[in-house]
């Protein structure tokens, strides 16, 4: 008899088998609930990589805004001064800000932003609100 309940199982694995199955169903669908603990969770996982992203806007924002703003002062400067040479140079300065943090700048602030522009353009597109 041992061998036959072995063979073609006891209750407890057809039991054990039955939750499996209802769990494996369960699963399947999401309610409301389960998609805002869902999203919750990966908020909050999110989170190191926001702070992360933010420091990296930091580092390379800073520095650009600073420049253009210096050269904006020395420009304006220049202009009081009638100093075409400060002019130029300040225009010159602005110009190699942005081929060398230029780049950098707008694809770092346009990751910052675009993943939330583009998911609620998504959204709205698809009437979810």
């Amino acid at each position: 008899m041992g061998i036959l309940k072995t063979l073609f199982s006891s209750g407890d694995v057809i039991e054990k088998g039955l939750d499996a199955a209802i769990n494996a169903g369960d699963k399947l669908v999401l309610t409301n609930e389960e998609k805002v603990d869902y999203h919750l969770r990966f908020l909050k996982a999110y989170e190191p990589f926001k702070i992360a992203q933010r420091f990296i806007a930091l580092i390379v924002g800073i520095p650009f805004v600073s420049v253009w703003v210096l050269c904006a002062v020395t420009y304006f400067i220049g202009a009081f001064m009638t100093s075409p040479e400060v002019m130029s140079a300040a225009l010159e300065v602005g110009g190699l800000n942005n081929d060398t943090l230029g780049t950098a700048f707008i694809t770092i602030v346009g990751f910052y932003f675009a993943g939330g522009a583009i998911e609620g353009g998504v959204k709205a597109w698809k009437g979810d609100k």
